[in-house]
């Protein structure tokens, strides 16, 4: 019987984290994103499926004529607003990462921010990732709220 609590103890301890959040799992350029893909969907429908409320992405385009030195620290910004420290900010790669500590219901969460700037024309999509245990997480898409408070500061 011993045997069998010990075994079921350790096996929830080191499977404790279902989902581990890390830089290496990111890009550090934006040239891995297929823009002109996530343009034609988001032509289509401007809410994708994978942008649901459950999602970890978020994909917009804003015509714009926004300095990329700008939009740089609006994404900077916004990442700072959800508590979050820059780990990457490149404008050559046009990537900017965010990671935040410890908060309710996760240990950890990193969002990568990557854009392409036309003339007159911003494409910007957003992933996050979080660490958390087997008790889940809250059921919200993070990119998605971060991605709406950058298209409300780019368009002010």
């Amino acid at each position: 019987m011993n045997k069998i609590i010990t075994t079921l103890l350790t096996t929830c301890i080191l499977t404790g984290c279902v989902s581990t959040a890390r830089l290496s799992d990111f890009s550090q350029t934006s040239k891995s994103i297929d823009f002109d893909q996530l343009s034609k969907e988001f032509k289509l429908t401007k809410t994708p499926i994978w942008t649901l409320q459950s999602s970890n992405e978020y994909y917009f385009e804003r015509e714009t004529n926004i300095e990329e030195s700008k939009l740089i620290d609006t994404l900077k910004n916004s990442l700072r607003s959800y508590r979050y420290s820059i780990l990457v900010s490149n404008i050559e790669n046009k990537c900017v990462i965010g990671k935040r500590g410890i908060d309710a219901n996760e240990w950890n969460s990193i969002t990568a921010i990557y854009y392409r700037k036309l003339p007159n024309k911003i494409q910007v999509y957003l992933n996050s990732k979080i660490t958390q245990d087997i008790t889940g997480g809250w059921k919200e898409n993070r990119a998605m709220k971060i991605g709406r408070l950058i298209e409300k500061k780019i368009t002010q």
